[in-house]
């Protein structure tokens, strides 16, 4: 009795380091899809972020270009003398001539010297007082410069204007124009409208929308507002000193990136990646409840078994084995790929003198070798046809997608060697790291052949099975170059004794 307690709780024990060996797998998974998931996000906000401050600060760069030369020409009427009515003729002519731009404005104006001049023709008020206007005050506190004022929402239009305003050569004359911000506007809405952009928004110095994807939203001053997103948007922005932050509101998740345009404005990217979390959050409990029902099975089983150890350490190659064809099942054309590899490979190491010990240790490791697939979208593992660079650069990360997983357990860091490095290349023309020879380890060079055979003689979505003699070519032909040699003669030799070809179907 005592004998089968003891070993029930040594069942028991066992069983709870599966479930935690499982679970820390999974987590760490979890965890570096999540951060790959937010990275992928701030680099496409930073992206959109920094291509609309460009054309806004492009846009703004037109009016400061036509102010200067406006107030260079009026400084020169000035030195000259020349009378009141001519330099409203010239704020008229300048009028005129902007209206034929790209730049959109109501008239240039000003007050110079000591009198308001319109070149629109437009009559003020008779309390209006042109030196209490912002546009006076800024550009006299800007001397030498354009002056931008902050934007202001005209009230019949709802339009976002700007006034552009500089101080002219008797430091107290002030020339100024009038631009409609729709070009912003435009920019805005165009980046939003391409896929996977997210919402743009242009804030000025006092959190007022200036432009917004939604033009509804144009005008409004989330500084002021409460329980808003566009409030929360700012309370986050003004307590955090990171240009890229994540926030909650309303129940969604959001990822934003901030750039500055060059008038202090603030360039906005929101992406609601509710969905997106959402999917890996329930991949995560889906996952992880699998994992229980699996181990909780696993238990029953080791509750019936034998007390000897070996039986013990066979229920650690299933539980291995099941990750294996999990990983497998991503890929339909594939089904299997793993535990072939592994028989491969260790029949390669036991042809080479390994003992048995290690050969089961090359064969988990060719089950595992591939356990960093489970990073890799399923859209681009099974895609018909040839991968694009960047699809082909998800794919390459899966050797330190694995090692990374399996690093984080104890027990299986040493395989992760098999990971890591099965599609190193014997010339050191391989990846991720680009070693060569000894300094790539003799069972990652094992499993590169299995790999490699298992790969030719297995049906892909882009072709069927190569023919044995095809496969044996190839190996011969790498020998030397992907290819260890002394293992790659080994594997010629299994293929030269499959007379049949049956061997891949074993």
């Amino acid at each position: 009795m005592k004998r089968n307690t003891a070993s029930s709780l040594r069942g028991i024990a066992i069983s709870g380091l599966v479930i935690l060996l499982f679970v820390g797998i999974i987590l760490a998974y979890y965890f570096m899809l999540l951060s790959e998931t937010r990275e992928r996000i701030a680099k496409a906000g930073e992206l959109n972020a920094i291509t609309s401050a460009e054309q806004i600060d492009q846009y703004l760069s037109q009016g400061v270009v036509t102010m200067n030369l406006a107030c260079y020409t009026l400084d020169s009427m000035i030195r000259s003398g020349k009378s009141q009515d001519e330099l409203r003729g010239f704020l008229v002519d300048q009028s005129s001539a902007v209206l034929n731009t790209d730049l959109k404005t109501t008239g240039m104006y000003g007050y110079i010297k000591g009198e308001y001049l319109d070149g629109t023709e437009w009559v003020p008020e008779e309390d209006f007082v042109p030196t209490e206007r912002p546009w006076y005050i800024d550009a006299r506190a800007n001397v030498g410069r354009v002056a931008v004022v902050d934007p202001y929402i005209d009230a019949q239009t709802h339009t976002a204007m700007i006034t552009f305003s500089k101080t002219l050569c008797d430091a107290k004359s002030v020339a100024a124009m009038d631009f409609y911000m729709d070009r912003l506007q435009q920019i805005t809405e165009k980046i939003s409208s391409q896929e996977h952009s997210g919402i743009t928004i242009v804030l000025d110095r006092k959190y007022r929308v200036i432009a917004h994807s939604d033009r509804a939203e144009v005008g409004k001053n989330y500084l002021a507002e409460s329980g808003t997103l566009g409030n929360a948007l700012v309370n986050k922005l003004r307590s955090s000193d990171e240009n890229y932050f994540s926030m909650q509101h309303g129940g969604a998740d959001y990822i934003v990136y901030a750039g500055t345009v060059s008038n202090d404005w603030l360039c906005l990217s929101v992406f609601d990646a509710t969905a997106e979390f959402g999917q890996l959050r329930n991949m995560l409990l889906f996952t992880i409840l699998a994992v229980l029902l699996v181990v909780s099975v696993l238990f029953f089983i080791l509750l019936q078994l034998s007390r000897k150890q070996e039986q013990i350490a066979r229920l650690g190659i299933h539980a291995v084995e099941a990750i294996a064809e999990a990983i497998d099942a991503k890929d339909s054309y594939t089904k299997g790929h793993s535990d072939r590899v592994a028989n491969y490979a260790k029949e390669i190491g036991r042809r080479y003198g390994y003992s048995e010990k290690q050969q089961d240790e090359l064969y988990m490791m060719g089950l595992l070798h591939d356990v960093g697939k489970i990073g890799v979208p399923d859209a681009v593992i099974n895609k018909p046809g040839k991968l694009t660079d960047e699809e082909f650069s998800l794919i390459k990360k899966h050797p330190v997608i694995g090692w990374q997983i399996l690093c984080k357990t104890k027990e299986l860091a040493r395989l992760a060697m098999g990971t890591r490095w099965h599609h190193e290349k014997f010339d050191g023309a391989g990846y991720p790291d680009r070693i060569a020879e000894n300094d790539i380890p003799e069972e990652a060079r094992i499993i590169a052949v299995a790999d490699a055979y298992d790969a030719m003689t297995s049906r892909r979505s882009y072709r069927d099975v190569l023919t044995q003699d095809v496969v044996r070519k190839e190996i011969e032909k790498g020998k030397g170059t992907q290819f260890d040699p002394a293992f790659a003669d080994i594997m010629l030799q299994m293929i030269d004794e499959d007379h049949d070809y049956r061997m891949r179907d074993r």
